[in-house]
């Protein structure tokens, strides 16, 4: 895998403002996806989706952000537009101008992507929350037409699911393993979970 041409430091290194910053973002990440998968806001779940990924692509600092990615995630024919989304939030000229990118899309599809984009963002800063680690694996779950092991073993093969079911199971995973928005970076597991519902490492 080719390596990002710039890095800025891990969140530990940050200066304290930055380093305050990128865990803002972190939490509100739960959030925003719980208010997603209920599908009761879909616009206003749009709105801060956008701003969180306006607020992560700042402090990611490569020059092509995908090239941070896992090598089978940046070639999966799936995740195509997830790509675009992640190079597009992170340019300086959309920085400048974060206007919704709709396309055509749907705000609920739209609201993911920008999310994802948020969360690939973060991933490398500092450790995952326990709510934007399984939206991560969602969303792969989802698109990629070969979804990581961790991903299908959580959610099996979404793909194929109507929106509403695909947004139902986002939320049932949050549910039953009790992950509260407000979470914040986390070591897993730490979850109260039981042995068949443990969360999937974070490769």
């Amino acid at each position: 895998m080719s390596t990002p041409t710039t890095h800025r430091p891990p969140i530990a290194h940050a200066p304290g403002g930055e380093a305050a910053a990128v865990a803002t973002t972190m939490r509100r990440v739960g959030g925003v996806a719980q208010l997603l998968f209920s599908r009761q806001d879909p616009e206003r779940a749009n709105a801060m989706a956008l701003e969180l990924a306006r607020a992560s692509a700042s402090s990611s600092g490569l020059d092509d952000p995908v090239r941070a990615w896992d090598s089978p995630l940046q070639v999966d024919r799936g995740l195509g537009r997830a790509r675009r989304v992640q190079r597009l939030v992170n340019s300086p000229v959309w920085q400048s101008n974060p206007s919704p990118l709709r396309n055509g899309k749907a705000p609920n599809e739209s609201t993911a992507d920008y999310l994802f984009a948020t969360v690939m963002n973060l991933k490398h800063r500092l450790p995952l929350s326990d709510a934007a680690h399984v939206f991560r694996l969602w969303y792969l779950a989802t698109r990629a037409v070969t979804p990581p092991d961790n991903a299908t073993r959580l959610f099996g093969d979404l793909r194929t699911l109507a929106e509403h079911e695909q947004l139902a199971a986002g939320e049932r995973v949050l549910h039953t393993m009790g992950i509260a928005a407000a979470h914040g970076p986390s070591s897993r597991p730490r979850l109260p979970l039981q042995r068949s519902e443990a969360l999937p490492a974070n490769p």
